[in-house]
């Protein structure tokens, strides 16, 4: 896939795009995508997902506090994993959202992505105050030669399916809810820091990955998880929290490997997320929490043998 977050998205060939935010990339939004897919598969067109960096909300200030589901490498993952041509993460500022619906079509999608086909939702409006939408380009199809094809939002259990829902249940920490509103499993991805080696000390090393101020977590507690390094999977038992045992003053990510032995600093990972656990609480010594760990790794082994 051709990652491009720069203003040169100039493409040589004929191309079907589809423009959202796609934070999460959720059941609506891979309705979208594997519309482009197909697509351009049939017209030999090359396929496009076209995002913005920062999110509009938060640059228009409509939303300053605006947590993404996902990181930015997160996101351009997924799209990999779904077999995208091309993911453009557009450079969004003040002066772009100034830029008439008009003007983004003809001099963005037209002139440089070559658009021959548009794959948009019902209910996605772009350009200076919002003006362009479904009926806006279905109504200039001709006049620009393009086709479009309009994709009516995802119901789940009887609700649309929106970013917004997404962010509200991983808020609550329903993991399996947003699991099924995603589609694959939630995932945190980051580099292994190395940490005060307190796992090392109760028996139980840990995988650290640092946490990141616009992006949302699940609510602090331990979940039951599955590691990626090198391709391969490992069963394992995530903790988010500050380590309230040793008094920590940083939010971090902890993941024990259940039977690894391998040293992952600066190594990248993949977490996957299945179950909330617990909590997490504050013990009054390191014997209560290390019979406590057990307790969450022999659960982690129980729902994986059924797996």
């Amino acid at each position: 896939m051709k990652y491009i977050s720069n203003l040169n998205i100039s493409q040589n060939t004929p191309s079907v795009v589809t423009l959202g935010n796609f934070d999460g990339i959720h059941l609506g939004h891979r309705k979208l995508i594997e519309t482009v897919k197909t697509v351009s598969k049939d017209k030999n067109y090359q396929s496009i997902v076209f995002s913005f960096y920062p999110h509009p909300q938060t640059v228009l200030q409509k939303a300053q506090s605006l947590k993404m589901i996902f990181s930015r490498s997160e996101k351009k993952h997924r799209l990999e994993q779904m077999g995208i041509d091309v993911y453009i993460e557009y450079p969004f500022t003040k002066e772009f959202a100034d830029v008439s619906a008009e003007e983004f079509v003809e001099e963005i999608l037209i002139k440089q992505l070559k658009t021959k086909v548009i794959v948009i939702g019902s209910n996605n409006k772009f350009g200076r105050k919002q003006q362009g939408n479904v009926q806006f380009l279905k109504e200039r199809e001709k006049e620009w030669g393009l086709t479009v094809i309009e994709i009516t939002p995802v119901l789940y259990q009887g609700e649309v399916v929106s970013s917004t829902r997404v962010r509200a249940e991983l808020a609550k920490g329903n993991i399996n809810k947003v699991n099924e509103l995603l589609k694959v499993p939630y995932i945190i991805m980051g580099k292994v820091l190395e940490g005060k080696k307190l796992g090392n000390t109760l028996g139980f090393p840990t995988a650290n990955i640092a946490t990141q101020e616009d992006r949302l977590y699940p609510p602090n507690g331990v979940y039951i998880t599955r590691t990626k390094w090198k391709d391969q999977y490992y069963n394992s038992v995530t903790n988010i929290g500050y380590n309230p045992t040793v008094n920590g003053k940083n939010k971090v990510i902890e993941t024990y490997i259940i039977d690894f032995d391998e040293n992952l600093y600066n190594q990248e990972v993949e977490i996957e997320f299945y179950q909330w656990i617990r909590s997490e609480q504050k013990f009054s010594n390191f014997e209560e929490l290390t019979k406590q760990v057990r307790k969450d790794v022999d659960l982690a082994k129980s729902y994986f043998a059924d797996f």
